[in-house]
């Protein structure tokens, strides 16, 4: 998988980003990241609405295979085309200089990935080897947030975006917050 990632590799996800970008007639790396994004977050979250009634005609294993089948490709498109073109597009700003601006960005990546951790769901319930059900945990990050894969995202976000100081990132980060 590792290899999706790098600009020798397979190239999986060409054929998402030359669609959206003949659409929309540029190939900017900050537009084509937003458009993609964008698109996956239209497919992820339509297909997630329309879980209870897909589930009553193909089943919930079944819905989750199609379920996973279009947002897993569609997010490593995504995340592949972030990391190899993230330095591209309009450099806004370089703090690369800031002392110790480089640990806090790393810190921050760190701690939004325990953010993000608990908000996954029980892997049986992804599965549907059991039903999923709405879990309203009142100890670890929930007693610090009532929305903890928003906060991590949130802080992914401005520490990449810091970071980077790319148009691209900002593009990106700006559809990952809202």
């Amino acid at each position: 998988a590792y290899v999706w990632f790098l600009p020798w590799g397979p190239h999986l996800g060409d054929a998402l980003k030359d669609t959206i970008q003949s659409l929309l007639g540029t190939t900017a790396p900050d537009v084509t990241i937003f458009a993609m994004l964008t698109f996956f977050a239209i497919s992820h979250s339509g297909l997630a609405g329309l879980r209870p009634y897909a589930e009553e005609i193909v089943g919930a294993r079944a819905w989750r295979v199609v379920f996973a089948v279009v947002s897993l490709p569609l997010a490593l498109s995504c995340i592949s085309y972030f990391v190899n073109h993230c330095h591209e597009g309009t450099q806004l700003w370089d703090l690369t200089t800031v002392p110790g601006l480089h640990t806090a960005c790393w810190m921050t990546n760190f701690i939004s990935f325990l953010f993000l951790y608990p908000s996954t769901f029980n892997l049986l319930e992804i599965a549907a080897i059991e039903k999923p059900q709405l879990h309203l945990w009142e100890t670890g990050i929930i007693r610090i947030t009532r929305h903890p894969q928003a906060m991590g995202q949130i802080m992914w976000c401005v520490a990449h975006s810091a970071w980077l100081g790319t148009s691209t990132a900002v593009s990106a980060s700006s559809v990952l917050i809202l």
